[in-house]
């Protein structure tokens, strides 16, 4: 049986030379791990959401069964950065799990397809997975359908803008004399509970949201390196928020985006920065601004060919060089292995070959993540690097100031 695609699918599906779309989640598990549990855990998933074991047909926006093999989907003993390389999401599987023996535990890395789900979704499979594993049952259905964003966009209509999505100052980072040797690797840098805690009461008090800090000191950090007076950013935004009643599990793609381009100078206070990156959002949000980025293309989903509609992609949700995602907070109570602990969780979106680059934000257990994935070779990991560290010096210097 083959499983028809939503519009939204199309979204991933353009710029595949330069970014491959695919959601990455590390974390690593303690000992009391019950690894045929979890086998079976992923097999129970895929029941519910059977396109996991499905190639993706671009040219019908569908999904067809290649496997109900575990062996194509789990891996044990490999890079998973290294291997992620021999991926190819139109002729395998939508999903794949790494497995790798650490002390006292294993090292999980889970590979989803974008073009499948967004990051909101990935959460959802995480705790589709979690519940699969400590339950051994369940009889959720997987809902996918878009009538809902229809009576939305119906509801809030948006003028469309390509000059919104294609700002005229980008941000840009560097092109490094040296490109040679590039690999994929990923990296990621923690707040620690007690910095995570001061911060989210640190932007209550500020009357701001933990999500204004972080735009705002990432795009100030990038723009160190750009020659631009301007902080343009693309925000993605889970529309699940807009649904009223009861929370459906939802593995799929249901993400618009945020556009802002705000003056910026070096020379100005970080709080400056923070206030206008937070005003710049909330006029977006109250405008519906979001709905711009998805109008044409779910308006005209049912009459244009596949390469129509990527050109509307391209000039609504194009793929940025700088890019920003914020994961929000993977709810440990949902997400947890009976009796094993989670450490080191990480939520990134692709490798961007640099000088391309996005940073990724995930909150769990209380602590918030920075991370990137990256093709680059160590010059470049190390511009990466000192993006992060200088978002995070920020961060701190903002929590001094308001203690």
């Amino acid at each position: 049986m083959n499983y028809t695609g939503e519009p939204l699918n199309i979204l991933h599906t353009i710029g595949l030379k330069e970014l491959y779309p695919l959601i990455r989640i590390s974390f690593v598990v303690s000992n009391d791990f019950d690894l045929t549990h979890f086998k079976q855990a992923i097999l129970l998933c895929s029941k519910t959401v059977p396109e996991l074991f499905c190639k993706y047909v671009l040219n019908n926006n569908s999904f067809v069964p290649v496997t109900d093999d575990l062996s194509d989907i789990l891996f044990t003993d490999q890079d998973p950065d290294n291997a992620i390389g021999q991926w190819d999401l139109f002729s395998d599987p939508q999903l794949r799990i790494f497995l790798n023996k650490v002390i006292n535990g294993y090292r999980i890395t889970i590979y989803l397809s974008h073009i499948l789900t967004d990051g909101a979704g990935g959460k959802q499979f995480l705790y589709l997975l979690s519940k699969a594993y400590n339950t051994g049952e369940f009889t959720e259905k997987n809902h996918q359908e878009i009538t809902w964003i229809r009576k939305l966009l119906k509801k809030h209509p948006v003028k469309s803008d390509p000059h919104v999505d294609h700002p005229g100052k980008p941000l840009s980072m560097p092109v490094l004399a040296n490109s040679k040797n590039k690999r994929r690797r990923t990296v990621t840098y923690r707040l620690s509970k007690v910095e995570t805690n001061k911060l989210r009461y640190a932007a209550h008090q500020a009357k701001v949201t933990l999500n204004d800090l972080f735009m705002a000191a990432f795009g100030w950090a990038v723009q160190r390196y750009s020659d631009t007076d301007e902080i343009s950013l693309a925000c993605p935004t889970d529309m699940r928020q807009f649904i009223p009643g009861k929370k459906e599990l939802r593995i799929a793609n249901h993400t618009s985006r945020y556009n802002i381009s705000v003056k910026s100078s070096l020379d100005q206070p970080f709080e400056k920065v923070i206030n206008t990156v937070h005003q710049a959002m909330n006029r977006n949000k109250e405008q519906f601004q979001c709905f711009q980025s998805i109008q044409e293309l779910v308006a005209n989903y049912d009459n244009y060919s596949l390469s129509d509609l990527q050109k509307i992609v391209e000039e609504n949700y194009h793929v940025r060089n700088i890019s920003y995602t914020n994961f929000g907070i993977i709810d440990n109570q949902k997400f947890s292995f009976k009796g094993s602990k989670i450490n080191n969780f990480a939520m990134l979106g692709t490798y961007r070959k640099y000088p391309m680059f996005q940073v990724a934000v995930s909150t769990y257990s209380g602590q918030i993540n920075f991370s990137f994935a990256m093709l680059g070779n160590d010059e470049e990991e190390r511009m990466g690097k000192t993006v992060i560290l200088t978002i995070m010096d920020l961060l701190r210097n903002f929590l001094q100031k308001a203690a």
